[in-house]
């Protein structure tokens, strides 16, 4: 990574490390956790590979609040097959060219801007 790139969005390479770390440490217990529960109907040991598709039953993860991209970079060097849409919120930091310059797919979104039509408009009688 281009620590002037880094630089011009306001962050320090140690940063951009330490997320990696964290994440790299919360895929692995996420993943221990999860794992009777994605491979409840194939017969996998502890320590064995991961079965190809259709066993995998988590192929979509949205990770709603991106910043780095982290989620998914531990996710593709742990070598889960697992497609992840980032999603970076306006009203943070915009770190999606970031993400983008990791070569991650993502997008810049405002959750609650979206939403409000639902609540105002989609359940009459409360406002």
């Amino acid at each position: 990574m281009n620590k002037f790139f880094l630089l011009l969005l306001g962050l320090l390479p140690d940063e951009l490390g330490e997320d990696s770390d964290s994440w790299k440490a919360a895929v692995q217990n996420y993943w221990s956790l999860l794992s009777p529960v994605i491979f409840s109907d194939h017969p996998k040991r502890p320590g064995d590979e991961d079965p190809s598709p259709p066993y995998n039953m988590f192929r979509n993860v949205l990770d709603m609040n991106a910043n780095f991209g982290g989620f998914n970079s531990a996710l593709l060097q742990a070598r889960k097959s697992v497609w992840v849409m980032n999603v970076v919120p306006r009203t943070g930091p915009n770190y999606l060219p970031l993400i983008q310059d990791r070569g991650f797919v993502g997008v810049l979104h405002d959750w609650y801007f979206n939403l409000l039509p639902l609540v105002l408009y989609g359940f009459p009688g409360i406002c």
